[in-house]
Order: C-alpha cells, then structure tokens, then sequence
C-alpha cells in the first residue's frame, strides 16, 4: 500500500545514477516454489507489562513539567460495528478497549500514570462482552486505574493554575494529520479554555521517534503477520482465473486471515484487474477478470495490531504475455536493484532514486518515454515547469514503514535505515487508459503525445506492483515475505496448481452481480 506523504516528497527528488552496494537479499524461483512450512520463529508470547512500561517511561523522559494525555478510540455510533484501537494508545498501553485514556503526569519529582477505563457494567455487558474495569486494567497493565467517567475531574485537578498539556493524536490513513480536529483535539482545547495558562503541545513527534525502531517483540508479531498474508496471496493465486470476479479474491484473502487468527486487513484491500491495476488504491473489487488482464493483488493482515502489507501482481491467465512479462520485469528489476542497497545506514531516498533510474531506463527501452531522463511540459500550482516523462507511469514512493499503523513511523524517514526498521519496497508500473489525454495543451505535448501514444496503446491498462516487507538485521536486510512468488516463473507454476477456493465456487450466483449492476 502507497504512502501517499512519501510518495510526494520522493517523487520530487532528482533522478540520480547510485552506485549499488552491500549483499543482495537472497530469492530465487527455487526458494519461491519449494514446499512452504511455517517459518521458524521463537514461541509465541504477548508483548510484555515490562515493554509497554519501558516505552511510557521513554516518552516520559521526554516530556517537561506537565501532563500527557493519549485517548484511546471512543467506542463505536453503535455497539455492532466494527471497533479498532487508536494504534499509539495500543503502543503504550496494550489496551483494545474502547473509552480508555493514559495519563502521566509529570509535575513533580516522578512521573505518575494513571489508566482510566470503562467500568464493569453487566447490563451493558450483556451487548458487548466483559470489560475489564479498574481492577482487570490495574492487574493487566500495572498502571494505577480509575473509572473513565473520572478523566475530566482528575485532568481538572492537574490542570489548575496552568501547566503544558501534551497531546496524542493517531496518524490519518496516509500517515498525515488531518486539517480537522478530532474529538481529542476538541477535548484537550476544551481543557486549555477551561484553565487559562494551559499549554497545549501536541507530543506526536516524541512518540513516533519511539515507535520508529521495532523491538524483537513487535519484529516477531510483524513476521507472524506477514506469514498469514503470504498464506493469503498463495492461495489467492491458485484461485485466480478468467471469468471470476474481483470480490471473489478478496473474499478469499479475508477469510485468509481471519480463520489464522488475524483480525482484520491492516488496509482497505486492494484487487484491482485490467484497468483497475493501474488505480493505486483501488477499491470497488467488483469487476469480473477476464484474460489478457493484469491482477494487482496489494494486501496485508493486522496481527495483533501489527499490520503487514504485500504486494503481487499476476497474470489473469496464468501466463503472462510479452507485453505483461516486459513491464513486469522492470518492475521486478528496479525493487531488486533498491534491496540490494538496504542495509544499516542507508538512505531511504538513495533507494528511491535507484528504483526510479531503473524504471525510467526500462520505460525507455520500451518505448513508453523518450529517454531516461526525458521531461515533459507539466504545471504546479499554475507555473508551468519540466517533468520527468517516467512519472507518468511511476507516480508514487518506494516505499514505508509497517508496525502497527500500514504505514507506520520509521527511522529513515529522518536519518537512514537501522537496526530494528521494518519497512516496505513497492515499485511499480501503471500504463492508464488515458495517461497522455490530461497533458498540459502545448505544442512540444503535442508532439510527445503522437509519438509516445502507439506504444502506450499495446501496453494500455497494464498495471503492476511488487512489495515486500522487510527487516533491517545487525548483516545486512531479510526480505521476510519471501515465499510469496515475485519470479515469473515461480508465479505461473504456483497459478497452474489447483487451488481449494475454486472446489465449492458458484458461478452462477457470482452472475447475479452483473446482471443487477444498476444501468
């Protein structure tokens, strides 16, 4: 899935020749097709009180004279939607219920926390499952408890005569923070109206660094959700044929998941076909596949809370054709040629810039651009300027951090890649329909737009994306999503193979959808 504020700033940079250096990640079409077993990983255990203990305690160190306050996601409209807690309060609490809220305050000698809950209520109970209530939260968490409905007394008391209150606000989908304030933001300046000489300071920054370096705890439940979301894409292309319909593989991978203990897609899932591939977070998945389509299948589990995120794109047909083998290859090509250079202390942005030379000097092959480093007439904000040609057919970043937001905090977003980065590459190509249609109106377009157009028609709707997630170790980088096939070869194999989703398919249920489909 695309980091959308990444892509931007990446997107921006110059297009520069890097010299690879390091190990390459070991793949190979054998690895990809030899008999899958669940990978060695050390005995399964929650994350422990001492672990969510020692990251308040970092982020206390961090904070001056004052108090913190982090909510956790309010309960939902009503008690039978779906309910997923605000991912920073789960860092730091380990908390999943709904109405709770962590409080340090730290305006004397030592920080003091307090954990406020909903109390035991059977009545309401009967609807929404047992609550844990002061008690189970003291004996869960360590921390000091009180009721919910006491957090607006207790934060009165603190805040009286003026101090800073530092704030918490979850990140927004894209890994941005939104221009509307959320019921927090509303709460904490209703606090700073109600005590004049009340700072407000928002303390997100502090607790991303926090969150940036995973420990061994977070890297296992990363790896457990990676392996569900690989189970996921195998199965999901054994199943993939001409005539089914997108809801079809998504349903699949869902289910996937969820019957190997995930609790949910960590993103809204992504299986777009034909024209579909080439719409980066495409939504719908209601298009029946036909063959000749490319299938864009980008997925991931959340795991107890830690979200994976892997991307395949197949052959709708099982084989891929010339023109689909072509784009494909580059793709394959430039993530290749980014992990080969992820190691301790790399830039992310000199990856960046190394997939994008090698999609741009593939595009050039093809014919899809005039050369590598080719511009065309763009505007911005109404100034009209020179774009690269190659961004018309790779328009976002290479890649993010994973945790427990799909795009979660990362260390090379400010420094380089280190010890305990758990993070994404996902390069890709996308030949739209109308690519060459929304270009400035100008003569040197014109002219682009007549020669580059017959080549974009023969690889019209051709979209393709590989992302694998992956840790930074003390040697060097392990692609942990490795047994999901990217080689063509492994690919077409493990689609020839008989897959159990197809055993009980009714296509003539499947057929109601197209014939209902509103005219």
């Amino acid at each position: 899935m695309i980091h959308t504020m990444l892509a931007r700033a990446l997107a921006a940079a110059p297009l520069l020749v890097i010299l690879a250096g390091g190990a390459a990640a070991q793949s190979s079409a054998r690895t990809e097709s030899a008999e899958w077993t669940v990978p060695a990983t050390q005995p399964p255990a929650p994350i422990s009180r001492e672990e969510y203990a020692s990251r308040r305690a970092r982020l206390a160190a961090r904070m001056g004279p004052g108090v913190l306050l982090v909510l956790g996601e309010q309960e939902p409209v009503a008690d039978y939607l779906p309910f997923a807690q605000s991912s920073s309060f789960r860092y730091l609490t380990g908390v999943t219920e709904p109405g709770a809220a962590l409080v340090i305050d730290k305006r004397g000698a030592a920080p003091r926390e307090l954990l406020f809950v909903l109390p035991r209520d059977p009545a309401r109970e009967v609807w929404e499952g047992v609550r844990m209530g002061a008690d189970g939260a003291r004996e869960r968490t360590g921390i000091a408890a009180r009721p919910a409905g006491a957090l607006r007394t207790a934060l009165d008391s603190m805040l009286a005569g003026g101090t800073t209150l530092y704030t918490v606000s979850p990140l927004g989908s894209d890994g941005s923070r939104s221009r509307w304030l959320r019921p927090d933001q509303q709460f904490a300046a209703e606090l700073a109206r109600a005590h004049p000489g009340t700072r407000v300071h928002p303390f997100d920054d502090q607790l991303f660094e926090i969150r940036a370096s995973k420990s061994p705890a977070e890297l296992d439940l990363l790896r457990r959700s990676i392996y569900i979301t690989l189970l996921a894409q195998r199965e999901a292309m054994r199943a993939v044929e001409p005539g089914m319909n997108e809801f079809e593989i998504q349903a699949l991978i869902e289910a996937t998941f969820r019957r190997n203990g995930a609790e949910r897609p960590s993103f809204g899932t992504i299986v777009g076909s034909g024209p579909n591939a080439t719409t980066l977070h495409y939504r719908e998945a209601d298009r029946f596949m036909a063959a000749g389509d490319m299938l864009v299948m980008d997925i991931g589990a959340s795991y107890r809370g830690y979200a994976a995120d892997v991307a395949r794109s197949v052959p709708v047909s099982g084989r891929f054709s010339p023109e689909q083998r072509a784009v494909y290859e580059i793709v394959l090509a430039a993530q290749k040629a980014a992990e080969a250079q992820a190691r301790p202390g790399a830039s992310f942005g000199a990856l960046s810039e190394t997939a994008s030379r090698v999609v741009a000097e593939g595009l050039a092959r093809l014919g899809l651009i005039d050369a590598p480093g080719a511009t065309y007439d763009c505007a911005s904000r109404g100034q009209a300027q020179r774009c690269a040609q190659w961004t018309l057919f790779y328009m976002h970043g290479l890649g993010h951090g994973i945790g427990l937001d799909v795009h979660d905090p990362e260390q090379a977003y400010s420094d380089a890649l280190q010890v305990g980065s758990a993070f994404t590459l996902e390069p890709g190509i996308y030949v739209r329909g109308d690519v060459l249609n929304h270009l400035p109106d100008t003569p040197a377009n014109r002219a682009l737009r007549a020669r580059l157009a017959p080549v974009a028609a023969r690889y019209r709707d051709i979209g393709v994306r590989i992302e694998d997630d992956y840790f930074i170790t003390p040697t060097g980088v392990e692609r942990v999503s490795e047994c999901a096939p990217r080689e063509i070869a492994a690919i077409e194999a493990l689609m020839a193979e008989p897959g159990n989703w197809n055993r009980d398919r009714r296509p003539e249920v499947v057929e109601w959808y197209r014939g209902t489909r509103p005219r």
